[in-house]
């Protein structure tokens, strides 16, 4: 089961191999970025209080799909939502529960909500490879793209592989 809090931090791999040894009572799951393939994100999904600076703390709001399967391509879409937007994009995540409605290849969603900011919220989409998330991404029926992040037309995504 996953925890209902999640905490996400970036850095070296050697400092963030360390922040695993040093809390073996936490659930971590280690990505390395797929544009740089030298950038890390660490993700805490023990539902305990945050031991990051990064300030990338949120609450899991919806979950879909089989969590248990995080092996495939990780697609992290970062975007601000005003109230009405927030209503919008909700419908649409929920509609994924519906297998006839989900993006061809998406494995598992998780929607989360910022616990510092009220208007930020991050999807993490797991897809059953590379190709299955560039053809979604880029189909003009994709409804996630219409929500941008921080002013800007087009969401912040970023694209990992587990380690």
């Amino acid at each position: 089961m996953m925890a209902q809090e999640i905490s996400l931090t970036f850095g070296p791999l050697e400092e963030l191999k360390k922040i695993i040894a040093n809390h073996p009572d936490r659930q971590f799951k280690l990505f390395l970025e797929t544009d740089s393939n030298a950038e890390y994100m660490l993700l805490d999904y023990s539902g305990k209080e945050t031991i990051f600076h990064s300030g990338l703390n949120y609450t899991i709001e919806g979950v879909v799909g089989n969590q248990a399967d995080a092996a495939g391509y990780v697609e992290c879409r970062y975007v601000t939502l005003n109230e009405d937007e927030q209503k919008v994009f909700k419908s649409v995540f929920k509609s994924w529960n519906s297998i006839d409605k989900r993006p061809t290849g998406l494995s598992s969603s998780i929607m989360a909500h910022s616990m510092k900011d009220d208007f930020e919220f991050l999807l993490i989409n797991v897809w059953e490879d590379e190709n299955t998330f560039m053809v979604w991404d880029n189909d003009q029926s994709n409804q996630m793209n219409q929500f941008g992040h921080d002013g800007n037309a087009t969401p912040v995504v970023k694209t990992y592989r587990p380690m």
